[in-house]
């Protein structure tokens, strides 16, 4: 899509520097087709420049490139309807780039909503300080404490919040897989996660937001930035959030497990059952740590098929542990629904970068 819409950028550019040489005689052409004054070939030379900066900024993904691109139509209209019988086609060209223009200042906006949301629990979670000694250890599960030394947690800060970018595959039943790339942030202290993400989905561009605050959990998605196909908000979605939440603690962050809204029960000679309680609502996970004390599955009944409003045994196998910053964590997981008929694979996704204690 930004390819085909550089392109249509590019064309316009050409269009308006042949429209500066023949308004300065620099291309032959016959009277009929030469209606360009020398001031209007002058606003054909102002335009190329601007798209030229546009075209620019655009590749940069810098967002003056849409307030060019509005300078750019206004004044190109201006021109075509000056000369209208041979350069009337050039308003769809306009055309496409003002629609390209609004849905991009709507995605702008929609995602404004995920950075805002990222620097407010930032800055309402100030850092905490001190170091991930022994001592915080001592009441976890042998099995934990294992998986958070082999992680390299002890001894570094303690974690405040943590910032994950992945790339990565979704599908529904019964339909294809579609690529998208997200950014999250989990904030620990005062529990809550958001998480930004953006899809071509069925040829649309796509953009999805999950925002759980600890209170309440809230799903959007808007093919187009502009549409929403869903927007929803329910005591379901909560607890589901905070079996994700808890997820997302325990494979990006374990360090963080040492937080008593985290408690233990030993299962079995390689599980440990883990509760997570917020706000007085408790979900519960199972978690399966190998013998090099590396996470490899994580098990919950709590979540729901938010389609189905109903509840089915959910896991994600994680692997491919990679260092992070110094931290020895699984870069790849899959998502898993596990229906009484069959297991559905629904999720893959690769790690791209993790960072901890944000600014």
């Amino acid at each position: 899509m930004r390819l085909l819409f550089t392109i249509v950028l590019f064309l316009h550019l050409l269009i308006h520097s042949i429209g500066f040489a023949k308004a300065f005689h620099w291309i032959e052409t016959s009277a009929e087709t030469n209606t360009m004054s020398g001031a209007q070939g002058l606003l054909c030379l102002l335009v190329s420049i601007l798209l030229i900066l546009t075209i620019a900024f655009f590749q940069r993904k810098n967002h003056i490139w849409i307030l060019l691109s509005i300078v750019v139509i206004i004044i190109s209209q201006v021109i075509i309807l000056f000369n209208w019988e041979v350069a009337k086609y050039g308003s769809i060209i306009n055309l496409i780039i003002l629609i390209v223009a609004i849905i991009s200042i709507a995605g702008w906006k929609f995602e404004n909503e995920f950075r805002e949301d990222k620097v407010r629990a930032i800055l309402s979670n100030p850092p905490s300080g001190g170091i991930i000694s022994n001592e915080d250890l001592e009441h976890l599960p042998v099995l934990v404490q294992k998986y958070i030394t082999s992680s390299g947690y002890l001894g570094k800060p303690k974690i405040d919040n943590v910032l994950i970018r992945f790339n990565g595959e979704m599908r529904e039943r019964g339909k294809k897989w579609f690529k998208f790339r997200s950014e999250q942030l989990n904030v620990i202290k005062n529990s809550s996660r958001y998480f930004f993400m953006k899809a071509i989905f069925k040829g649309i561009p796509t953009k999805g937001y999950h925002r759980f605050d600890g209170r309440s959990a809230r799903m959007t998605i808007k093919p187009l930035s502009i549409l929403k196909i869903i927007d929803m908000s329910s005591e379901e979605l909560l607890i589901s959030e905070m079996v994700t939440y808890l997820n997302d603690i325990c494979i990006f962050a374990p360090g963080a497990l040492i937080s008593d809204k985290f408690t233990w029960e030993q299962d079995g000679q390689n599980t440990i059952k883990v509760n997570f309680t917020n706000y007085r609502r408790t979900v519960t996970a199972i978690l399966e740590i190998n013998d090099n004390g590396q996470l490899i599955n994580f098990f919950s009944r709590d979540r729901y098929a938010v389609n189905e409003t109903k509840k089915y045994l959910f896991s994600t196998p994680v692997g491919g542990y990679q260092n992070f910053n110094g931290f020895k964590l699984a870069s790849y997981g899959e998502a898993i629904w596990h229906y009484p008929e069959e297991d559905f694979v629904y999720g893959k996704f690769e790690v791209k970068e993790i960072e901890y204690n944000i600014k």
